[in-house]
């Protein structure tokens, strides 16, 4: 069995997520080029393009935001978010949108995939 660290069996599994379904995307802030600020996303963007892997401006709500319009127009977003810190501008995002997306809607939209 390959030795890898959490960082390596990540980009493993977006590797392998993004070979086996096109709909998969990988967005956040500094993810291309660059790789993320830890590396987790390295190489993805020469290997998937732009449309596939790509940085967003720096405003975690709306990385989460695009992320469920996204996913309720059938897409698998992964969307990184740099540190844990960061997450708390995006909980309105993620509590009163993203958890009650299919009930709102009426069942029309799903995020939850």
């Amino acid at each position: 069995m390959t030795q890898m660290n959490m960082l390596q069996a990540i980009n493993n599994a977006l590797d392998t997520a993004m070979a086996a379904n096109e709909r998969v995307l990988c967005f956040g802030e500094d993810v291309g080029i660059f790789g993320g600020v830890f590396r987790a996303t390295s190489n993805l963007q020469q290997k998937y393009g732009k449309d596939r892997c790509f940085n967003t401006p720096l405003v975690e709500q709306g990385i989460v935001g695009f992320a469920n319009g996204l996913a309720a127009q059938g897409s698998v977003p992964v969307a990184e978010i740099q540190f844990a810190d960061y997450i708390f501008p995006a909980f309105d995002q993620i509590v009163n949108e993203s958890a009650k997306f299919r009930y709102r809607s009426g069942s029309l939209f799903d995020v939850g995939g």
